[in-house]
C-alpha cells in the first residue's frame, strides 16, 4: 500500500453519512476522479502493479470499476474486459448469478474475452460486502485462468468483504476506510 497516496485520498474523499440508507458511510469516488492529479496518481499506482505482476487482462465491474479499469488498461496497454450486468453484452456470454442483500443479480463477460493463458486483475472502486467481487471471480474462473487477483481503490474493512475474498484471492487496495 502506498501510504502517501492513501493519505492523499483520505484527505480528499467525500464521505456522505446515511447514503444510500441510514448507517452507511458512502465513500464518493468522484472526489478522486474530479481531481486530475489524484486520479492520475491512482491510475499510475495500479498501472505499476499491473506491470510488476505481468497481468494479461484487466477486468472491471460495471460501472464505477470501468472508470479505473479502462484508464489502467489504456496506460498499460493490457486488454480490458468489462464485467457487465445481465443483458448488456451481445453475442455469446459466460454468466454468473449471485445474491445481493435485496435480491439476485447476474454478471456476464464475452465468452471469448479471457483464455486459460490469462492472468487477470479485477479492478473495482470499493469492496464492501464482497458479493459482486466473489461473483466476478467465479465468472472469470470459468475460463480456467492462470491467476485472478483484485485491486480496489477503497477497502471498507469493517464491512467484511475483503476478509471473505482474501481467503481465496490476493487483493490490494490503496485506502482502508469505514463504511
Amino acid at each position: 500500500m502506498n501510504k502517501k497516496l492513501s493519505n492523499k485520498i483520505k484527505k480528499k474523499i467525500r464521505v456522505i453519512p446515511d447514503f444510500p440508507k441510514k448507517g452507511i458511510l458512502f465513500q464518493d469516488i468522484t472526489s478522486i476522479t474530479d481531481n486530475k492529479t489524484l486520479f492520475r496518481d491512482v491510475i499510475l499506482e495500479i498501472s505499476k502493479y499491473v506491470k510488476k505482476n505481468k497481468f494479461t487482462k484487466i477486468a472491471a465491474v460495471e460501472a464505477r470499476g470501468f472508470i479505473f479499469g479502462s484508464a489502467v488498461s489504456f496506460k498499460t496497454k493490457v486488454p480490458f474486459v468489462p464485467i457487465r450486468k445481465s443483458g448488456k453484452l451481445p453475442g455469446k456470454v459466460l454468466r454468473q448469478k449471485y445474491s445481493l442483500e435485496y435480491g439476485n443479480d447476474e454478471i456476464q463477460i464475452h465468452s471469448d474475452s479471457i483464455t486459460s493463458r490469462d492472468r487477470v486483475l479485477i479492478i473495482d472502486d470499493i469492496i464492501a460486502t464482497g458479493g459482486t467481487a466473489l461473483a466476478s471471480a467465479k465468472l472469470i474462473s470459468k475460463c480456467k485462468v492462470k491467476k485472478i487477483e483484485f485491486y480496489f481503490i477503497i477497502d471498507l474493512k469493517n464491512v467484511g468483504g475483503s476478509q471473505k475474498l482474501g481467503k481465496k484471492f490476493k487483493l490490494s487496495s490503496i485506502l482502508e476506510a469505514e463504511g
